[in-house]
């Protein structure tokens, strides 16, 4: 009982080798022509207030310092 267990694993191993080794080489072939081009990576700044770290995108320049969307942040207008 223990060869036929021991037979159908290495069967299945080497199906999802053979399996992985034909189908990966033709989709590498159609991943490189379809894939988008990466985003460009977005810069982290420290919000003067609270210290969080934030994307840029998600932050606002306000009397030439960092503010991020934080409610308690938004409220600053002035250096403290």
């Amino acid at each position: 009982m223990a060869r036929v267990l021991l037979l159908i694993l290495l069967v299945w191993i080497l199906y999802v080798v053979v399996k992985r080794i034909y189908l990966g080489s033709t989709e590498n072939h159609a991943n490189k022509k379809d894939k988008p081009a990466e985003k460009p990576s977005e810069r982290i700044v420290q919000c003067w207030k609270c210290g969080l770290h934030v994307p840029e995108s998600e932050s606002h320049l306000t009397n030439n310092v960092v503010i991020c969307n934080n409610s308690e942040c938004n409220t600053i207008s002035k250096h403290d």
